[in-house]
C-alpha cells in the first residue's frame, strides 16, 4: 500500500486529486488543507483518507509518505499573497526533507512559457518568460524543489482549468439565460482543461516509477482554440439543447496565445484527456440547465 500526501487538498484541483487517488485501492491518502471544514469543496469520509489542517503537516506525526502531490499555492497576482505562498513552499520542502519523502509532483503553470505564435504549442523545452507575477512565483517554486535534497522531483506545468471564473462559463451562463454575450478578445487562444482530466493526469504520473520520470511535464489538452471558436461551439451545441445563442464580436485585434504540447506526458504514462472542447461545453450546458 502506497501513501500519497496531497497539499492544497480542499482546493478546486486538490479535491479532485484526492478523489482520483481513492479510486485505486493501492493508495492511502493524507490530505493537507487550509480549510478542513470547507463547505465548498468537502472531502469524502473514507477509511484510506486522513485529513489534517495545514499546520498538521508540521506538527502531526506523519510517516511512510512515498509521494507528495503539491497543489498548494495562492492563485493570485497579489505580491503579498505570492510571497506567503513562496514562504510556505520553502517550509514545505524543509519538512519533506525531514520526512525523507522519495518523490514530489509539484504543480506549476503554463504561464511560465513565452507566448508563441498561433498554432505553435509550448514544449517542455520552450523559452521561459513568465507572463505575470503568479507565473514567475510558480517558476521560482519549480527551482526550489529542484535544488532540494528530495531524490525525485517532477514539475507539472498545468493548463488553465475550467472554473466558474473562466470565459466559457460566462458564455454558457448567458446562453442558458437567453442573454447575448460579447466575445471581447476573439483572437485570444486558450486551451481549457477539465479538472477531472487534470486529476487523472496527475494520478497517471503518481502511478509511474519516480526514477523514470522527466523533471518537467506539460499537462493540458495538447491543442488550442480561439475564443471565437469556443463561442461558435457554444452556439452550435446550445442549439442541440434548444437554446438560441446570440453573441457579437468586439473589434479587438490583440492576439494572445496559450497552448502546450503534452505528447511527452501522454507517451510516458499512456494518458490522454477525455473532455475536449465540445464535451466540456455539453457538460456545462447540462450542469447549468439544472441549476
Amino acid at each position: 500500500m502506497r501513501t500519497v500526501l496531497v497539499t492544497g487538498a480542499t482546493g478546486f484541483l486538490g479535491q479532485s486529486v484526492v478523489c482520483e487517488l481513492l479510486k485505486n485501492e493501492g493508495f492511502n491518502v493524507i490530505a493537507i488543507g487550509g480549510r478542513p471544514e470547507d463547505k465548498v469543496n468537502p472531502l469524502p469520509k473514507h477509511p484510506r483518507l486522513k485529513l489534517f489542517h495545514l499546520d498538521g503537516l508540521f506538527m502531526e506525526s506523519i510517516e511512510d509518505v512515498e509521494t507528495v502531490i503539491n497543489c498548494a499555492f495562492a492563485r493570485s497576482n497579489d505580491a503579498a499573497l505570492l510571497a506567503q505562498a513562496f514562504d510556505f513552499t520553502e517550509k514545505l520542502i524543509e519538512r519533506l526533507e525531514v520526512l525523507r519523502v522519495k518523490s514530489v509532483i509539484n504543480l506549476s503553470s503554463q504561464g511560465v512559457y513565452k507566448r508563441l505564435p498561433v498554432g505553435e504549442l509550448s514544449t517542455e523545452d520552450s523559452p521561459i518568460e513568465p507572463v505575470d507575477l503568479y507565473s514567475m512565483a510558480k517558476y521560482a517554486s519549480e527551482k526550489l524543489f529542484l535544488v532540494s535534497t528530495i531524490p525525485y522531483v517532477t514539475n507539472v506545468r498545468l493548463a488553465s482549468l475550467m472554473m466558474p471564473q473562466r470565459f466559457l462559463y460566462f458564455f454558457i451562463q448567458k446562453a442558458v439565460r437567453g442573454e447575448q454575450f460579447t466575445v471581447t478578445t476573439p483572437n485570444q487562444y486558450a486551451a481549457l482543461l477539465d479538472v477531472s482530466d487534470a486529476a487523472s493526469g496527475l494520478f497517471a504520473i503518481a502511478l509511474g516509477f519516480p526514477e523514470e520520470r522527466y523533471r518537467t511535464y506539460n499537462l493540458g489538452i495538447g491543442t488550442q482554440y480561439s475564443l471565437l471558436d469556443y463561442a461558435e461551439s457554444v452556439r452550435k451545441i446550445g442549439g442541440e439543447f434548444g437554446y438560441c445563442v446570440n453573441f457579437d464580436v468586439a473589434d479587438n485585434c490583440s492576439l494572445v496565445c496559450a497552448g502546450m504540447d503534452c505528447s511527452k506526458l501522454m507517451k510516458d504514462f499512456g494518458w490522454k484527456p477525455k473532455i475536449m472542447k465540445n464535451e466540456m461545453i455539453r457538460k456545462l450546458f447540462i450542469q447549468m440547465r439544472h441549476e
